[in-house]
């Protein structure tokens, strides 16, 4: 939805009032199985003695080998969107924004494993959200077994638990899955629970491999949204990047075709609870929206500017995906913040994909919006993509205290 507001007086301010509707449509939860190639490397895994970490021997994966993997997987699907679980790796796997029936998250075509700077020493490439414990570089929840069950299904609620205790640790983690009749994005609710006797030190990150526009890939012309006045960059990337620090407004690392090779950025701060990646080839885009108080860290890693080096296990050509990083900590992958004998820190967050607005100036639990001012200065346009209908909301704009427009907006 697109309106355009004219004249523009003077500074601006943006009020919307949503409110949730159950509406009508589908909406539908299933467990079922997928089948998901992988290179075979489940016998080059192995345990040290006390050690209940998996590790792998990557000199005995049988790279010429492609094994047909079963996965237990769960479908949560309203109106507007199909989210594919693999709960007993407490992964998301695939949301499909059913407007434009594009897929939002890179998926690898076939499985395969790398090293990682973490205490499993590596990673499987094989794409979707993952919710890590308890810190390093994608930490070591990712390849433990995660148990699940279907908490709620309901005609206003379908929603699936998800749970893991860290060994190293001993932190337990929930996350609760939940879709809504016509809404477009899911909820998540996370629980970090220290049952110990002892402070234990952790960070937890949610890292989303995005690729908006469908097309399993970023597009030559993504853009990068964080709420953001610097960025930093490590030391070993800034070859590729520039110095640290940076400032970010107008930054030419905004779109991906500014980034020359593959690198890593932080945001020195969030001064929103969102952050975003929008294909302004497809016009669609996916954002995750949060509390930056509780989540008040951002690290992104790319590949760059059509690479030539993503690990597709099938080695067809690639231009990669974006992981925009959400941490309980500032700074990754190394800070770490205290959990007391007993505590627990616990929040809500929301993905959804969003599409039409030309970017993002703001987004929360109910909507997407982009507003920006033509070139004469004389009109003001805003774009809405809303995540779950709106009724009886508004949209104010303020000159100081002065309200000189308000507007109904009832959207779905």
């Amino acid at each position: 939805m697109k309106l355009m507001l004219l004249p523009l007086v003077a500074a601006l301010g943006l009020l919307w009032l949503p409110s949730r509707s159950a509406g009508e449509g589908f909406f539908h939860l299933e467990e079922t199985t997928l089948t998901i190639p992988q290179v075979d490397y489940e016998s080059a895994v192995y345990f040290d003695d006390g050690d209940p970490i998996p590790h792998i021997d990557l000199k005995k994966v049988r790279w010429d080998v492609v094994v047909q993997k079963e996965h237990r997987a769960v479908v949560l699907e309203t109106e507007y969107l199909k989210l594919t679980l693999l709960p007993e790796m407490g992964r998301v796997y695939s949301m499909v924004y059913k407007p434009t029936g594009h897929e939002t998250l890179w998926r690898n075509d076939i499985a395969r494993p790398g090293g990682g700077n973490n205490d499993t020493g590596w990673w499987l490439w094989i794409g979707g959200i993952e919710y890590t414990l308890p810190g390093d570089e994608h930490g070591t929840t990712w390849a433990l077994p995660w148990s699940y069950s279907v908490l709620e299904d309901g005609e206003s609620r379908k929603a699936v638990r998800m749970q893991v205790t860290e060994p190293k640790t001993g932190l337990r983690e929930r996350i609760d899955i939940s879709v809504y009749p016509a809404e477009a994005g899911f909820e998540a609710d996370i629980r970090i629970w220290n049952p110990g006797a002892d402070t234990v030190r952790f960070a937890h990150w949610v890292n989303p491999m995005w690729a908006p526009g469908g097309a399993n890939e970023l597009t030559d012309n993504t853009e990068f949204i964080i709420p953001t006045e610097r960025i930093l960059i490590e030391e070993r990337w800034q070859a590729n990047m520039g110095p640290s620090p940076q400032v970010w407004p107008g930054n030419p690392l905004r779109f991906i075709a500014n980034w020359p090779k593959m690198g890593d950025l932080m945001a020195d701060g969030l001064s929103g609870g969102f952050f975003s990646a929008y294909s302004h080839d497809a016009e669609e885009g996916v954002v995750r929206v949060f509390d930056p108080l509780t989540n008040p860290g951002f690290d992104m890693w790319t590949y760059g500017f059509h690479p030539t080096d993503i690990p597709m296990g099938s080695g067809a050509p690639n231009k990669g995906y974006a992981e925009m990083w959400g941490g309980t900590v500032t700074r990754f992958p190394d800070e770490v913040r205290p959990l007391g004998p007993g505590a627990s820190l616990t929040w809500t967050e929301w993905m959804y994909p969003y599409q039409k607005t030309g970017g993002l100036s703001f987004a929360n639990q109910a909507l997407a919006a982009n507003c920006w001012v033509s070139d004469s200065g004389d009109s003001l346009y805003l774009a809405v993509c809303p995540a779950r209908p709106l009724q009886d909301a508004s949209v104010e704009i303020r000159s100081g205290g002065t309200v000189v427009l308000r507007q109904k907006l009832d959207a779905a």
